[in-house]
């Protein structure tokens, strides 16, 4: 029995049957463009997901009408946005765009960083995930938040690699931890969900081993949702064809591929 750890977000998409990088011109001609390279683990992701409705409701961008943008034209549109307004005192007092309006682009990073925005919270969209720009030549970067109810230039680092950030994407996805939309694709194709609850670790982990799994050698990633401690573990049965995803070591879904 071959059991695969570690998996890359590629590589559990792959799974899924998502093999074909059809987006790969799009994001070639955008990368053009923007004059910019994205690190090669966003681009070979993106190429597979890219306008697929599994990911339709996840926290990142995939749809046809969004593509990553940096957070310096999303200042420069809420100037715009709020010109009409500067008039007013008492408005420009309140207002995060007003500061920036009254220096120089070229003086906004001594302000803020800019970053490459590649997503947000789908639900309410007033959470922000990016990279810097600075960090695009890396090949693994680390992604930051950032609320619309704080300073633009309140940046927290919210994943220590782009890999983990896209895990977690990928597993909230999967395990409909928000939404199902993921869940209900696969089922269309023909894939199949088991869930079961455990009363601890230790029952789960000897339900596990009679699988021949190592808990402790499961993959382990962050959730967006749940408690603050929440976490996912995962694996993929390449013999039976079944991608297994842990939370919280008390609970446990099964994704097989039927017939």
């Amino acid at each position: 029995m071959a059991i695969k750890y570690n998996l890359t977000p590629v590589e559990v998409i792959k799974l899924f049957g998502y093999t074909n990088p059809m987006a790969k011109g799009e994001l070639e001609l955008f990368e053009k463009n923007n004059h910019l390279k994205l690190p090669k683990l966003l681009f070979d992701f993106l190429s597979l997901v890219r306008n697929e409705e599994v990911l339709s409701t996840a926290d990142i961008w995939v749809d046809s009408d969004s593509l990553p943008y940096f957070s310096y034209q999303y200042i420069e549109n809420g100037i715009e946005d709020c010109r009409e307004d500067f008039d007013d005192p008492e408005f420009c007092k309140n207002n995060a765009f007003y500061p920036y309006s009254k220096i120089p682009k070229e003086q906004w990073p001594e302000s803020v960083e800019n970053y490459l925005q590649i997503g947000s919270d789908y639900s309410a969209g007033v959470v922000f995930y990016g990279i810097k720009e600075k960090d695009l030549v890396q090949e693994n970067p680390p992604v930051y938040m950032q609320h619309e109810a704080d300073e633009l230039s309140d940046w927290k680092l919210i994943a220590h690699t782009l890999s983990e950030y896209l895990m977690c994407v990928l597993l909230d996805a999967l395990a409909g931890a928000e939404y199902t939309t993921a869940q209900e694709v696969l089922v269309e194709n023909k894939w199949e969900f088991y869930e079961g609850e455990y009363g601890n670790e230790e029952e789960l982990r000897e339900w596990l081993s009679k699988k021949k799994i190592d808990l402790s050698a499961m993959g382990k990633n962050m959730t967006f949702y749940g408690a603050a401690d929440s976490f996912y573990r995962y694996c993929f049965d390449e013999e039976e064809k079944v991608f297994y995803i842990v939370l919280n070591n008390t609970s446990i879904i099964l994704i097989k591929k039927g017939v």
